[in-house]
């Protein structure tokens, strides 16, 4: 597993965090985990561990480049809640945002980051 900018403690803390399982499907994750970002580098997502999540490398593949879903994103931040690991802003922006507004306020939030 390796993303840039994620430690391994960072790797050590998102297994914690989601139990050992893996973020998709819930079934345990164990030494094949990859790292999967919640937001796809492909609309903006960076390596920062907020984005970052530990799943079966099908898992990942099925994925795919889809934004995450309004269940994922409630999951994501309640994990991470108490956590040093915070959630990336930008998938905080999409929690708020209206049916079809996605990528407009993922653009933005995004765009923000960088500024």
């Amino acid at each position: 597993m390796t993303a840039p900018g994620v430690t391994p403690e960072d790797a050590h803390l998102l297994d914690i965090l989601q139990g050992g399982r893996c973020f998709y499907c819930g079934e345990p994750v164990g030494a094949k985990a990859t790292f999967d970002h919640v937001v796809p580098q492909a609309y903006g997502g960076t390596d920062d561990p907020g984005n970052i999540v530990l799943a079966h490398r099908r898992c990942n593949q099925l994925k795919d480049d889809r934004l995450p879903t309004p269940d994922e994103i409630e999951r994501l931040i309640a994990q991470r809640r108490r956590s040093r690991l915070a959630v990336w802003p930008p998938i905080l922006a999409l929690k708020d945002a209206g049916e079809g507004e996605e990528w407009i306020v993922l653009a933005r939030a995004v765009a923000a980051q960088r500024s």
